[in-house]
């Protein structure tokens, strides 16, 4: 009788953990591997994601559901000489998104060439967006 009841137990806290999100997985986020200049696609570093700093890595796990990831434009003058005024800033924005178990989100910064000096200073020539999901 007492196996019997240690058995029902354990069923009733594994169907608990199933149904409390545990099981729902997580995909990934990471940065474009390289300037894709026909899109205006920039290289990010990604800061923080959900509020945590990640460990050191090119690829982040990410819980399945809404995340918000903190990245810092890389904005390599060899691409873009012409924003001369943003090169040796660092420009930091977020983006929320939501994840789906086992997809792979590349995220880079879509970059407005043509900027104004006034929009490179304030930041407001480029915006974090997700360029592929795998």
């Amino acid at each position: 009788m007492k196996f019997k009841i240690m058995i029902l137990i354990s069923a009733i806290l594994l169907s608990a953990c199933a149904s409390s999100g545990a099981g729902n997985g997580h995909g990934y986020v990471t940065s474009v591997p390289q300037v894709v200049m026909q899109d205006s696609m920039f290289r990010v570093n990604i800061q923080r994601v959900n509020g945590k700093q990640p460990i050191d890595s090119r690829q982040y796990q990410v819980p399945a559901g809404e995340a918000t990831i903190r990245v810092s434009l890389i904005l390599d003058r060899n691409y873009a000489p012409q924003l001369v005024s943003a090169v040796e800033k660092i420009f930091t924005q977020e983006l929320t998104f939501n994840v789906t178990a086992g997809v792979t989100y590349q995220v880079g910064a879509k970059v407005d060439l043509q900027a104004s000096g006034e929009d490179q200073m304030s930041g407001n020539f480029w915006e974090p967006v997700i360029y592929r999901e795998n």
